[in-house]
């Protein structure tokens, strides 16, 4: 299995806007709402990028991936298809990824189902606001979720940048396209793994120990960082 590089980019800050946690009935869960900026330097990030891609940027079937673990489920990859060679600033780079259908809203399955909701992208003077929700709850309709059940959930915020290929046979009609390989992962924490609260993160990372929250409204100091 290809072991994914992540390198802290300068200039990518994940900053908290706001918080909420409430009850929601209706699916027998306990949602909990973040709404957060993300900051990119598109002069840097081209910069890097093309370190690792040349022309990363000018290439339609070259593609980027957002990690965005602890606030919305990208479902792949997008190609950079027609946008490629119009991406000159943080706008047109977020446009190619923040796209609804990108993003999967269904619940997961296991003991504890969680569901994320489609994030609501906005471009803030260059920077991405987030809104985002998750839901949890039981799998068995007979058990009551608690805020104490809830796990610690770790926000992260990166890019994956991916090299596109030509067909795995070429000329041959409906020969398969290989997907865009991961050539490095940019993101806003360190880049060694630490253990915090039982769980491994990277160095920086923001989380929040959701089980210790109350309903209403989320602190700034409730969002940790991983030391």
């Amino acid at each position: 299995m290809t072991t994914r590089e992540y390198k802290n980019l300068g200039g990518m800050e994940l900053s908290f806007v706001l918080g909420v946690v409430e009850a929601n009935p209706g699916d027998r869960a306990i949602a909990c709402a973040f709404t957060f900026d993300l900051v990119l330097d598109f002069a840097r990030f081209k910069e890097a990028a093309n370190k690792y891609v040349p022309n990363y940027l000018e290439n339609e079937i070259n593609a980027i991936r957002p990690e965005l673990d602890g606030l919305a489920y990208h479902l792949s990859y997008d190609y950079f298809a027609d946008q490629a060679g119009k991406i000159v600033n943080n706008a047109a780079l977020f446009h190619v990824f923040t796209g609804p259908d990108s993003y999967f809203d269904g619940w997961s399955s296991g003991a504890m189902e969680r569901r994320y909701h489609k994030p609501v992208f906005q471009i803030l003077d260059g920077k991405l606001r987030l809104a985002a929700r998750m839901d949890f709850r039981w799998e068995d309709p007979k058990r009551l979720i608690t805020i104490a059940d809830l796990p610690i959930i770790r926000f992260q915020w990166a890019l994956n940048v991916m090299e596109g290929h030509d067909e795995n046979v070429p000329r041959q009609t409906g020969a398969d396209i290989k997907a865009p390989s991961s050539m490095v992962v940019f993101t806003y924490t360190g880049e060694d793994l630490i253990e915090v609260e039982g769980l491994q993160m990277y160095r920086g990372m923001r989380y929040v120990r959701t089980g210790a929250l109350d309903f209403g409204p989320v602190t700034p100091q409730q969002i940790l960082i991983a030391q």
